[in-house]
């Protein structure tokens, strides 16, 4: 990338009155400087955009409310060569634009970072602890923080960079879906180059996840991923679940599988324990496991055998 990148910075928003402010002002307190910042207005009904204003920002409206149709629109208004996105509820660390703009090389299609979600509250906290493990992401970069630069097969859509051209070269986001959007562009730009994952660029997520939303959101996740027919190391756990539930029909060796999970749930529990030391994750971890696991598995197969829509 070139000494002084011309980078825009895309913020979807929709409803982040509470939040928006953090976002840009960790923002606009990069290191490296954004070239322009773009706040793509999702339908807003509160003083999201009111708030925005306050800043030097350029405002990007989306009518159909979807991300994917908010990134687009982004992209549509960039005037930068290369354009990262974040969430309004995400707070990028100073040097994230430095740390993704130096390995967007030759070669490299796209680079994003690590997702460190925050949030007060033994929820919040429970399910966080949850996300940042390969039981509670199947090894996906979306809300997890690795230690080591790697090629990754999808980026992190509110922490994420690419070359300008090289998005509106592909057609840019896929208006048509509501969810997903950011494993379908990675999908779409693997065509392009590498994807890579950079340890030191990282934002906080300010989530601020319930249980019940958090239910809602796996269902939805697991919901896009098969109706958008997106096959991957994702799919694999409901379609295990399925199998294993039409094998007690023939076989009691399902018990064996779901105590096999158990001891899984408990491996995974007591590394976490260990390393963020309250008694009370003992219980809220591993019930956030398998309501995730749970409604993740009814979305799917919701998603799969669902006609028409989006």
């Amino acid at each position: 990338m070139k000494r002084n990148p011309k980078i825009t910075v895309a913020v979807p928003a929709k409803n982040e009155e509470e939040n928006i402010a953090a976002c840009l002002k960790a923002v606009f307190a990069q290191t490296l400087k954004p070239y322009e910042v773009i706040v793509v207005n999702s339908k807003s009904t509160d003083r999201t955009e009111e708030i925005a204003r306050t800043f030097p920002v350029k405002i990007a409206y989306d009518n159909y409310g979807s991300i994917g149709n908010a990134r687009q629109a982004a992209l549509e208004a960039a005037k930068g060569e290369y354009i990262a996105y974040t969430d309004a509820d995400c707070m990028p660390e100073k040097n994230w634009l430095k740390n993704l703009s130096k390995e967007l090389r030759k070669g490299v299609a796209g680079v994003g970072g690590g997702t460190r979600n925050i949030g007060e509250g033994i929820w919040p906290e429970s399910i966080a602890l949850a996300l940042d493990s390969f039981l509670g992401s199947a090894n996906s970069v979306q809300d997890r923080v690795f230690a080591d630069r790697r090629v990754v097969k999808s980026l992190s859509g509110c922490n994420c960079m690419y070359r300008t051209a090289d998005l509106k070269k592909i057609g840019g986001f896929d208006t048509t879906i509501s969810l997903n959007e950011d494993t379908k562009i990675s999908q779409k730009m693997t065509e392009q180059g590498k994807l890579v994952y950079v340890p030191d660029a990282i934002v906080l997520h300010n989530q601020n996840l319930t249980l019940g939303s958090f239910i809602k959101r796996m269902y939805r996740f697991g919901y896009g991923r098969a109706k958008n027919r997106m096959w991957d190391l994702q799919c694999v756990p409901p379609v295990a679940a399925l199998l294993l539930l039409l094998s007690l029909i023939i076989t009691p060796y399902i018990l064996y599988t779901l105590a096999l999970y158990a001891i899984v749930l408990i491996a995974f529990n007591l590394k976490i324990f260990l390393k963020a030391g309250k008694l009370i994750y003992l219980i809220s971890v591993p019930a956030v496991y398998i309501m995730q696991h749970t409604s993740y598995t009814l979305g799917f197969w919701k998603g799969l055998v669902s006609f028409g829509g989006k």
